[in-house]
């Protein structure tokens, strides 16, 4: 089920198409695979996902300087959130927590019934 274009250079075709239930079986080859050209997932005729080398991966996350994962792109959703909120909470005081610390070197005791 590998048809695609064929690459001049190697016997395999890219993109390397595969079924779930063969990439389970044959992990170990698709992963050796992943780093000669991307390899699509696919189950029941519907493409899943695409396994691609690191290498290849970190370059297309350089080539997208906002990507998510990127502190542009956690600045951008900041800047969404204040915008929905009116630039931000003003006056907001937590309430006091009411909370007694146990000291750690007492015996326990049994809860009381």
């Amino acid at each position: 089920m590998m048809t695609m274009r064929q690459d001049a250079a190697t016997s395999l075709t890219f993109p390397r198409r595969v079924g779930v239930a063969e990439a389970k079986s044959k992990l170990s080859e698709v992963l050796r695979d992943a780093a000669q050209g991307p390899t699509i997932i696919h189950s029941r005729g519907r493409d899943l996902a695409v396994l691609l080398a690191i290498d290849d991966y970190e370059q297309l996350l350089a080539s997208h300087p906002g990507a998510a994962g990127t502190g542009a792109a956690l600045l951008r959703r900041l800047e969404v959130v204040k915008q929905r909120h009116q630039g931000g909470v003003k006056d907001f005081e937590p309430a006091p927590m009411d909370f007694k610390p146990l000291d750690p070197f007492a015996r326990r005791r049994a809860p009381a019934t």
